[in-house]
């Protein structure tokens, strides 16, 4: 049976058919779009949510941190590095200041907390932690969100304040850093960029800190510079593995010529007949660049890639990539590169952090640590949630190497280039450094230490950027860090 709706029938459907689809396709634009706006909400507020919180310039979780007492951070010895304090807002409503008892000796690193600026350093990458949103069991969590005395955790650092005052007050009035670590576990002593801020006052005296000379935002501590003779530490492990004689003389008379360069000596001084020990401890840069070159490039790229050009070093706060070239490890590097990188100089660029860990490794038997900066957080109750424990990065030389270089250091320091860095009763292996940056610009001082030598229980590199020569500059700067860092006064290192 079929009913024939006639023309009037066939009419209407042809009106209705335009409009149904026309709605089908506005609820198929209407279901993505919310769809798209889900996913989005859902991006942004469960994937990059731990992003967001810890974004420099997110300026609610600083007005947050007015609201709830964010936890304090310590020195190894429970000194106060930073702290909220309660005061009277304006309008008359109690709220929560940071408060830094140490003014300038602890920035950039440790950071500050604004509600014009954001936050930044320790302060941005534990925000979560000092706000107490993280870390601890579910219900301590839960119960600090209904709770009426608001409180975050405390954070307790592997710094030692005394060693920190010392090392910042060395380098006061000069452009540089000065880093100390444990080689035994790779925790930080001290940490130090010159020149500083002080963040109580940053708000009012924000555009003159951000202006002035030596950039005092940034960390000088984490930036690369060419390293300079201090790089001999490192370019002599691929001198072992190349299978050079290390005991064989070499003539040194002041200069060499590569392909047409002349490589000379600091003042065009001639060391005459030196083995690798002399050579090292008198910091001759003809040694290392002919006997480079017959080590060749790739065992160069192999012994840096080992002591971690080039990645990523697992600490609480960014640091540049060290690099052997401009392009790390890629390209081909000519015979005058290969020389002058062997001394540190070339393209070669590095850290004062890095090259401390890497000093750290020959103090330490071959081994390189993982630096770390936070020795523990405590939870609600002073409750320990969380605690570093000491774990090997890498292993960049054997013992055997990092024997044979400890033994030029301590030559460097009793009759070498390092002996600036002399402490009474204490042997103290070393090397300088004095890094030409390029143009007129005076030389950058390097001063790479450890102490005692026999058992080595503290890691000094000072870096005076255009300081001259590191055995004048850099060297009585890291005497007074030995020296403190081997006391009781801070603590017993």
């Amino acid at each position: 049976m079929s009913i024939d709706l006639g023309q009037g029938g066939r009419a209407k459907n042809l009106v209705q058919s335009p409009l149904l689809r026309t709605t089908r396709q506005l609820a198929i634009i209407l279901t993505l779009s919310f769809l798209f706006i889900s996913g989005g909400l859902v991006y942004w507020q469960v994937a990059m949510a731990d992003e967001l919180l810890t974004y420099s310039s997110n300026v609610r979780m600083a007005l947050y941190s007015e609201e709830i007492q964010r936890g304090g951070i310590f020195d190894r010895n429970g000194k106060v590095l930073a702290i909220s304090n309660e005061s009277i807002s304006a309008a008359g409503a109690m709220k929560y200041e940071r408060f830094y008892p140490y003014e300038n000796m602890c920035e950039p690193w440790l950071g500050f907390v604004s509600t014009q600026y954001g936050s930044t350093g320790l302060e941005s990458v534990r925000e979560k932690t000092l706000l107490g949103l993280t870390g601890g069991s579910w219900l301590d969590m839960l119960k600090s969100k209904f709770s009426d005395q608001k409180k975050g955790y405390d954070v307790v650092l592997t710094l030692d304040a005394n060693l920190q005052k010392v090392a910042a007050e060395a380098l006061k009035g000069k452009a540089g850093s000065a880093v100390a670590l444990d080689p035994r576990t790779g925790a930080v002593l001290a940490l130090v960029s010159s020149p500083s801020f002080d963040p109580n006052s940053l708000e009012e005296n924000w555009n003159m800190v951000v202006a002035q000379e030596n950039s005092p935002m940034m960390n000088h501590a984490f930036g690369r510079f060419p390293p300079g003779s201090v790089m001999k530490v490192i370019s002599s492990v691929a001198l072992f593995r190349a299978g050079i004689d290390t005991g064989e003389l070499y003539h040194c008379s002041g200069s060499t010529v590569v392909n047409g360069q002349t490589i000379s000596e600091q003042n065009m001084h001639a060391h005459g007949w030196v083995n690798y020990d002399l050579a090292l401890a008198y910091s001759c840069n003809t040694y290392f660049a002919e006997k480079g070159l017959q080590a060749g490039q790739g065992v160069l790229r192999e012994t840096a890639e080992g002591f971690g050009f080039g990645e990523r070093i697992p600490f609480d706060l960014p640091i540049d990539k060290s690099s052997l070239t401009e392009s790390s490890f890629g390209g081909a590097m000519n015979d005058n590169l290969v020389a002058s990188s062997f001394f540190g100089q070339g393209e070669v660029m590095v850290s004062s952090f890095h090259m401390a860990l890497a000093v750290a490794a020959v103090a330490n038997k071959g081994k390189m640590m993982s630096p770390y900066l936070v020795e523990r957080v405590l939870g609600p109750n002073q409750t320990p949630i969380e605690v570093s424990e000491p774990k090997v990065w890498r292993q960049p030389l054997s013992l055997a190497q990092a024997d044979k270089i400890k033994g030029a250091m301590i030559l460097a320091v009793k009759e070498g280039t390092a002996q600036g860095g002399r402490v009474p009763g204490v042997t103290v292996a070393a090397k300088t450094g004095s890094a030409e940056p390029g143009g007129a610009a005076e030389s950058h001082a390097w001063y790479a230490a450890f102490a005692p030598a026999e058992d080595p229980r503290v890691v000094v590199v000072v870096l005076v950027e255009n300081g001259g020569a590191g055995g004048q500059a850099a060297a009585p700067i890291a005497k007074k860090i030995i020296e403190e860092a081997l006391t009781k006064k801070g603590g017993g290192i």
